[in-house]
This record gives C-alpha cells, sequence and structure tokens, in this order.
C-alpha cells in the first residue's frame, strides 16, 4: 500500500507544481499593461501641440503715413493668446519688432492697424508665442510695397447753364500716361459720389473729363487719382460750379422790367400830349408818381428774385440802384406845378436815366435777349 500511495501522490504534486508556473507570468504582464497605459496618460496628457498662425494685411501697397491693418487667425482657437509682428527690408532679414502686437479672442482671431514708419518697401511675418502644452510658431511673410506720393489738380467750373456738361482740365504730377482719373460731385461737401466716366492721362499727366450737367444749384467737385503699382492716390482741391436756369432768369428779368415799361410808356404818352396843348397839365404830375411806384416795385422784385446767374448778380445790383435813383426822381416830377421846373428836373436826371440804358443793355446780353431800342426819356430807365 505504501507503494501505491506514493505512486499515487507523485503526480498529483507534479500537476500543481505546473499551475503555479503559469501564475506569475499572466500578473508580470498585467503589471506591464498597467505602465505603458500609464505612460500614454502622461503622453496624452502632457505632450506639446502644435500651432499654426494664417494673416493678410488689408494692403498690399501703401502710401507714406498711410494705415495698415494686420489680421489673422491662430489655430487650435484658444484665447489670449499673445501675437507679435516683425518687420524687415528683406525676406531674409535681420527682423525687427514692430511696437503693437495683439491678443486672440476666443476664435483664436486677432487684429492691429498701425502707421508704419516707412522709407522703403518693407516684409512683415507674424509671431505666436507658447501658451501652455501650445507650441510658438512664425508665419510666412508677406511684403508690403511703399508708393511713390502724387498729385492731382482741377480746373473748370464757374457758372453753367442747365443741361450743359461741365468740362475739367485735370493734371497729375509726377506726369505720367495711362493713370485713371475720376471726377467727385458733392452738394454739401461731406458726401461725394462719382460722376461721368473715368479717363486716362496722356503723357503729360494731363485729361479732360466732362459731366453731366447736374440741376440748379451750387455744386462742388474734387478730382482723384487712383493708386497703381508704383503711386498713390491723390485728391486734389475743390472746384465750385453754378448751374443756372437762363432761361427762367431771362423770363424774369423780362416780366418785371414790362411792367416798369409800361409805365414808362404812360409816362412818355403824358409828355407828349402836354406838349401839344398849353399850359401845365396835372396829369403829368400823376403819371410821373406812377412811373416812381413803378421803379420801387421793380428794384424790389429784381432784388427778391435769388436765381440770378452769378455773371448776372452784379450787373442786376446796378440797375437795383438806377430804379432807386429814378424813383427818387420821378418822385420829385410829380410835385412840380410848372413847365420851369418840370426841365430843370428832367435835366437833373439824364445822366441817370443813360447809366439806366447801358446796364439794361448789358443785363439783357449776359442773359441772351435781344436788345431792345432805346425810347428817350430823361427821367427813367429804358430796360
Amino acid at each position: 500500500m505504501d507503494t501505491q500511495g506514493l505512486e499515487l501522490n507523485a503526480p498529483e504534486a507534479q500537476v500543481t507544481r505546473q499551475v503555479r508556473s503559469k501564475v506569475v507570468p499572466l500578473i508580470a504582464g498585467a503589471a506591464v499593461l498597467v505602465i505603458l497605459a500609464a505612460v500614454g496618460v502622461y503622453y496624452v496628457a502632457f505632450r506639446s501641440l502644435p500651432t499654426t498662425v494664417s494673416w493678410t494685411p488689408s494692403v498690399s501697397a501703401i502710401a507714406p503715413g498711410g494705415d495698415l491693418t494686420i489680421s489673422g487667425r491662430v489655430t487650435p482657437p484658444v484665447s489670449r493668446r499673445r501675437v507679435s509682428f516683425e518687420s524687415a527690408t528683406k525676406a531674409q532679414g535681420p527682423w525687427q519688432p514692430i511696437p503693437q502686437s495683439a491678443t486672440t479672442d476666443s476664435h483664436g482671431q486677432f487684429s492691429i492697424t498701425y502707421k508704419p514708419q516707412l522709407r522703403s518697401s518693407i516684409v512683415i511675418r507674424v509671431k505666436v508665442d507658447p501658451a501652455g502644452r501650445y507650441l510658438a510658431v512664425t508665419g510666412k511673410s508677406m511684403p508690403v510695397r511703399l508708393l511713390t506720393l502724387s498729385s492731382i489738380s482741377l480746373k473748370g467750373g464757374g457758372t453753367i447753364p442747365t443741361q450743359t456738361p461741365i468740362k475739367f482740365t485735370v493734371a497729375v504730377d509726377p506726369p505720367m500716361d495711362g493713370r485713371t482719373v475720376r471726377i467727385e460731385q458733392s452738394s454739401d461737401k461731406v458726401h461725394w459720389v462719382p460722376v461721368g466716366s473715368s479717363a486716362l492721362t496722356e503723357t503729360d499727366g494731363a485729361s479732360v473729363v466732362s459731366v453731366p450737367g447736374p440741376s440748379v444749384g451750387v455744386w462742388s467737385y474734387r478730382a482723384t487719382v487712383v493708386q497703381d503699382d508704383k503711386f498713390a492716390a491723390a485728391l486734389s482741391p475743390v472746384v465750385g460750379a453754378t448751374v443756372v436756369d437762363m432761361t427762367a432768369a431771362a423770363a424774369t428779368y423780362i416780366r418785371i422790367i414790362n411792367k416798369s415799361n409800361a409805365a414808362l410808356d404812360t409816362f412818355n404818352k403824358a409828355v407828349i400830349r402836354s406838349n401839344a396843348g398849353r399850359g401845365f397839365p396835372a396829369y403829368l404830375g400823376v403819371a410821373a408818381d406812377a412811373l416812381a411806384s413803378a421803379e420801387t416795385k421793380a428794384a424790389t422784385d429784381l432784388r427778391t428774385y435769388n436765381a440770378w446767374p452769378k455773371s448776372v448778380r452784379p450787373l442786376i445790383d446796378q440797375i437795383i440802384t438806377q430804379y432807386m435813383i429814378e424813383a427818387d426822381h420821378d418822385h420829385q416830377l410829380s410835385a412840380v406845378t410848372n413847365t420851369q421846373s418840370w426841365n430843370r428836373v428832367m435835366t437833373d436826371g439824364q445822366s441817370a436815366g443813360n447809366e439806366g440804358t447801358r446796364v439794361s443793355a448789358l443785363i439783357r446780353q449776359a442773359l441772351g435777349l435781344p436788345q431792345r431800342g432805346t425810347s428817350w426819356s430823361l427821367s427813367t430807365i429804358v430796360a
């Protein structure tokens, strides 16, 4: 029995040793996996992350003293990341910092506007500082060209009849052909709108530009020369144009003058009638008084009308003065009671009557009206 027991127990002991030898490697493998997982978590949690930046300048060329805006976006989008800027005269550097800097918003966007102090064309690049796990990054460099200043002058305007195109002469300096010029119009010198078609300068830098005639009123005009690859844009001084309705002004003048002329005709007929009779008739005083009232009314109406062309306005002022002189003279005549006094007062008013006739002829010429034959009268204006 002892022998059988040993034979039976020996295999059992061997089996037990084999099972224990498999459990130990499994435990060691699990520990390795735990360690590797911990390392992976640490790497994912604390590894550095790349940053990218895209940006663009507001213009590719700038005039001295002009504003330049730089805007862009940093990804991943994180707020409060510092963005700095550098410039150089060439892409290889050396790079100089630009005093202004920017900070990203929650979308990773940034923007600055400043006045570059340029002496020549430059290259600009953007740099994003590191932040936490995010690495620093330098964006691509972009050129910004410095333009040459230019100037532009404008001639034209003045007093223009209605429905008449206005011609302007434009001159650009430095003189060069092929530069684009435009005319802008304003009624208040605040709001400007382009009018007419653009034109190109000739070799001497000059160009003639025609714009449609505006409505009656006072208008302001200025010329602009468009920026090109070499020269900056420029703006001319303002010139004025007064558009007048010559037809309406002429019709108004005739309407006012015809009323005083009717009183003048009545007066002259009264004088002729008195010459055919004897004595000093009372109707001469009545006719002189009516003529004085008509002349006063004509002066008032001429002064009230505000749409006289600028070229005619001084003449209108002159004839208003003459009407008032004549009205005073004819008022004196209305009080005369004898032929001797009448002839003396008539002679005193002769120079005023002649001056009124002269001014009236100039007004008619300026308004494009036909001249009328002079009706001799020593006491009133013949218009």
